[in-house]
């Protein structure tokens, strides 16, 4: 990862900004990390076991072994890479104080179900590598701050964001109730009313 920024008010350029504009800076970064936050089981065939509803000859419920899941044995993490792109502004002496970000976060080779499974296979489809998201947004921050000259003082912060994660990469399902190309994260689908 890294990040730079830019304090373009202290430049010889903006000095005449100093009684309104105290403070300008740009600030742009990237990263890239394995995202781990999926189960770590993945590799392995487990069978699983417990005791069924059914009841054995000796009155006892029965045991029971499954069939172990289908795996990919090339699994790995998922790789997350977040870009950003921000602007802090400080005005009236830092009275009021703007921040502003816009954001971008990919995962890819997002853990989803191997395509091409045919339904007679037996099993749940593998979970491997194989998708994509996209998540795009913004964030704005305004703060107010002001000290009274009897020391009391007043801050105020308020902050409005809005993001969209879209599955870029997920086969080629088409249902509308089940993850497909396109899919924006949290859509509704329902009936269109007229009164």
């Amino acid at each position: 990862s890294f990040s730079a920024g830019w304090v373009a008010s202290e430049e010889r350029f903006m000095e005449w900004t100093k009684p309104v504009l105290n403070s300008l800076k740009f600030r742009v970064s990237w990263g890239s990390i394995g995202d781990q936050s999926v189960p770590n089981n993945l590799y392995l065939p487990v069978m699983p076991n417990g005791q069924s509803t059914w009841i054995g000859a000796n009155g006892q419920r029965v045991f029971f072994v499954g069939t172990p899941a289908a795996i990919d044995a090339n699994i790995q993490w998922q790789d997350v890479v977040t870009k950003n792109f921000g602007v802090d502004i400080g005005l009236l002496k830092n009275k009021v104080n703007i921040s502003f970000d816009i954001f971008e976060r990919n995962t890819d080779n997002m853990i989803v179900p191997q395509e091409g499974i045919p339904v007679t296979f037996g099993a749940p489809a593998p979970l491997g590598n194989y998708g994509s998201l996209k998540t795009e947004g913004w964030e704005l921050t305004v703060e107010y701050n002001h000290r009274f000259k009897n020391g009391l003082g007043i801050n105020l912060r308020g902050n409005v964001s809005d993001a969209r994660s879209i599955l870029t990469s997920y086969g080629s399902g088409t249902q509308v109730n089940l993850n497909y190309n396109g899919k924006e994260i949290g859509e509704i689908y329902g009936y269109r009313t007229d009164r």
